[in-house]
């Protein structure tokens, strides 16, 4: 079979469709006279006897066990009276070839339909089988019985109308048994149950033998009649019916099988080829498959119905054709889609189901990504709730359910205690430590592994930093190193020059500017190693026992001449006594040096640097406070950062270190430093250490 077009495609659906009806009906066929066509039996031993016979059988037993009711009861209701006429008629000798006998377990004969003169000698295929008969009281629709405890037995509710109902107990008001028909051919019986036990205290019962055959040759026309004629044409033709079916089937299964291997493909085209049924949920499709099938069966069913009531006429293989195409159309559309599905690997994905689960599945991230802190554990006690109201049912799970539940707390606080210590590790200077995230729930798990990346993240910028700080440090004392060998040969050739008698003034201006900016280019160098030097923590540092008022009235003194020449007056404020630090003496006065430089060189001529040293809280604090004179346009920190200068046109001789250095080397030797800038108010504050004599301490200050 070739790919083809839609109208080719069309026609041969259509004989696919015819193939598997015929192939069907040709299989149901051999299957159902699968014995005759291996059994060479008359028609009262085939199975197809056999079903008739089992059908009158029934109406016989119904019609015993109508007769003893009323024997036992006295009679019959209407319904039952109209029953047992139309059972009568329909096992009536005139009316059936059925022959049937039913004798009580002490040999009574109970029913017979045999005519005068005729015994089941006479018949074909006689059947011998035993059965038993049981009654209890017959409600009408509106009744009803309930067991009354202390009574000890069943107890009437007899509908009166109205909504009414009265109370009939069979033992204390058999009047009112009797009344409502229920006691009718029962008296002086027992009640129990909803039985009636009559001396013996047996239950209302019967055990019956009942003997059944065929009268042959078959004398009327009846469902033996109408099934031997079937029987003598199957017979002639199932053989060839047999083979063809054979034949058929495997010509239907390649069917197919090359129908599920085209299904989907186009000519020319690569790609599955979907068509509206395949777009169809797949749950819904069935269903809708399922109502479909379900209607053409009960259709099916009438029909059958019909035939077996009737001779085969054209019309019943006409319906029955229609049908049968119907259906085997509905399941080549069935396979074809399952086979498309199948191949585009979506079989369960494009189900309703499916889609309902996988957006319940979404709502249920999304709302949960959005719950709050408190909204979390809300639902999961209401879960607990549920648990626990699941198997309270069954008290032995309760104490498992419990303890399975208190199992997972404990685990759960034992995950979070381990990321918690985890994370004071990390925060704590080990970036390099991992917690371990192996068995932990899925949200902890989760924040565990964020905190193990935002570790290792904190260590490689670490690393980068160091390696960075390093470079720039190499970097600056290589190139200051580079400098200081021709810078000094500069300043000594200047030196010699300034020694020799140059009478051209201007010969002697312009070595003042070389002295000048040669001394200012080495002040510079020094200043990069030791910033350096400072920031690297690679200074040696000497601490011992410092006077900082003392240190700081000699700063003083050696910058008074520089403050006299800016315009500025120092006003200091100490206490009355001295105030000592641990500190090395060389880095503090480049501290203070650092900080007085600063105030010269930025400072507003012509007003006051306030100079205020005092003890507070343990530590010994200066601060120098100055007007700038030009705008502090530059964020306080951003001031101690290197080679950042207050004065932006960079017009005045700073280098822009002074600061950075101060602020290095003060915590280099334990001490803390902090800028405040309030408008062009520029304030300065160091603070080391008070080393305070041992008898001081014992002595309120």
């Amino acid at each position: 079979m070739k790919q083809a077009s839609s109208g080719r495609r069309a026609a041969v659906f259509l004989a696919g469709t015819l193939l598997c009806a015929v192939t069907f009906w040709t299989v149901c066929i051999t299957m159902a006279q699968w014995d005759n066509l291996w059994l060479d039996r008359s028609y009262p031993e085939s199975y197809n006897a056999q079903q008739v016979l089992e059908f009158y059988q029934y109406y016989a037993v119904e019609a015993e066990k109508l007769l003893q009711t009323q024997a036992l009861r006295g009679g019959l209701s209407y319904t039952d009276q109209q029953r047992l006429s139309a059972i009568r008629e329909r096992l009536d000798p005139e009316h059936t070839n059925f022959r049937v006998s039913i004798h009580g377990q002490d040999g009574a004969l109970h029913y017979t339909n045999l005519p005068e003169g005729e015994s089941l000698e006479d018949c074909q295929t006689v059947t011998l089988g035993e059965g038993s008969l049981e009654w209890g009281t017959e409600l009408r629709a509106s009744d009803y019985f309930y067991y009354d405890e202390a009574a000890g037995r069943s107890i009437l509710m007899a509908y009166v109308g109205d909504g009414a109902y009265v109370r009939c107990d069979p033992v204390e008001e058999p009047e009112a048994m009797d009344r409502y028909g229920y006691l009718a051919g029962h008296e002086g019986e027992e009640w129990s149950d909803g039985y009636w036990k009559s001396a013996d205290s047996r239950v209302t019962s019967l055990t019956y033998t009942i003997q059944s055959g065929i009268r042959w040759p078959l004398e009327v026309p009846d469902r033996f009649q109408r099934g031997y004629e079937n029987y003598q044409v199957f017979k002639t033709y199932l053989p060839a019916i047999a083979g063809t079916a054979a034949v058929l089937l495997l010509c239907a299964l390649w069917f197919l099988w090359r129908w599920c291997c085209l299904a989907g493909r186009r000519p020319g085209r690569e790609e599955l080829v979907l068509t509206f049924q395949d777009r169809i949920p797949l749950d819904l499709y069935l269903l809708l498959q399922g109502a479909l099938f379900s209607i053409l069966l009960s259709a099916g069913d009438s029909i059958t119905y019909s035939a077996n009531q009737t001779a085969l006429r054209m019309s019943i293989f006409v319906g029955l054709g229609v049908l049968s195409l119907a259906g085997c159309a509905l399941f080549l559309a069935l396979l074809e889609t399952l086979a498309v599905r199948w191949k585009g690997g979506h079989m369960l994905r494009n189900t309703a189901v499916w889609r309902l689960w996988a957006w319940l599945r979404r709502w249920a991230g999304e709302a949960a990504a959005h719950w709050s802190v408190t909204g979390r554990p809300v639902r999961l006690f209401l879960l607990y709730l549920l648990g626990t109201a699941l198997t309270a049912s069954t008290v032995v799970l309760v104490p498992f359910y419990q303890g399975f539940v208190l199992w997972r707390l404990c685990r759960w606080v034992r995950q979070w205690r381990a990321i918690r210590t985890g994370t004071e590790r990390i925060v704590g200077g080990e970036p390099d430590f991992k917690i371990d995230t192996a068995g932990m729930y899925r949200d902890l798990r989760e924040h565990a592994e964020q905190l193990n990346d935002l570790g290792a993240a904190i260590s490689t910028a670490v690393e980068e930093q160091l390696k960075s700080e390093r470079f720039r440090a190499e970097l600056i004392t290589n190139v200051s190193h580079d400098l200081k060998t021709p810078l000094t040969s500069i300043i000594n050739y200047v030196d010699l020059l300034k020694k020799e008698e140059i009478p051209d003034p201007k010969a002697r201006e312009y070595l003042e500017v070389l002295d000048r900016k040669s001394q200012r280019l080495k002040k510079l160098t020094e200043d990069l190693v030791e910033a350096s030097k400072a920031s690297t923590g690679s200074l040696t540092v000497v601490r011992e026992r410092l006077g900082f008022l003392q240190l700081l009235d000699q700063a003083l003194g050696e910058y008074q001449e520089k403050f006299e020449k800016s315009r500025l007056a120092p006003v200091l404020t100490t206490p009355d006594h001295e105030l000592y630090v641990e500190a090395d003496g060389r880095h503090l006065w480049r501290v203070l040096d650092n900080l007085l430089g600063n105030c010269v060189k930025y400072a507003m001529p012509g007003t006051r640097v306030y100079l205020d040293v005092k003890a507070w809280d343990g530590n010994v604090v200066l601060s120098v406070k100055n007007v700038s004179k030009d705008p502090l346009n530059v964020p306080a920190e951003q001031l101690m950062e290197r080679f950042v200068r207050g004065d932006v046109s960079r017009t005045t001789e700073g280098s822009g270190l002074g600061l950075s250095i101060a602020r290095s080397l003060t915590e280099l030797q334990g001490g803390t430093f902090r800028l405040d800038i309030d408008g062009d108010l520029f304030k300065a504050v160091v603070s080391f250490p008070e080393d305070r004599p041992a008898e001081a301490l014992t002595e309120p200050r």
